[in-house]
């Protein structure tokens, strides 16, 4: 799974996460993918929980490869991800390699 965001709070994206987790979205995948969430931090309040401890919450407990940061969505320098191609992700290197042509 790789998902990305600009400018929301983290409330919002744990109510994503939230909801991927009750409908058994985040039970299925193998891997997990965020890119790079510009202007995502919360805005101060009792409770704010950062995306890192969102990330933490909901995709540690997966045990499935994991990382955040990537070069995908809104930013500059971009990569983009085919949906439905086969990618091989290695976490500790944060690297994610195509393992089929993209066009057949």
């Amino acid at each position: 799974m790789f998902l990305e965001d600009i400018g929301e709070e983290p409330y919002k994206l744990d109510r994503l996460f939230s909801t991927l987790k009750l409908n058994g979205t985040l039970d299925k995948i193998r891997g997990f993918v965020f890119g790079q969430c510009t202007s995502c931090d919360p805005s101060g309040g009792y409770g704010s929980l950062t995306l890192d401890e969102l990330v933490d919450d909901y995709i540690l407990p997966l045990g499935v490869p994991a990382y955040r940061g990537a070069m995908i969505g809104h930013v500059n320098k971009q990569f983009f991800i085919p949906i439905g191609a086969e990618a091989t992700l290695d976490a500790d290197r944060g690297t994610l390699t195509l393992s089929s042509p993209l066009f057949l």
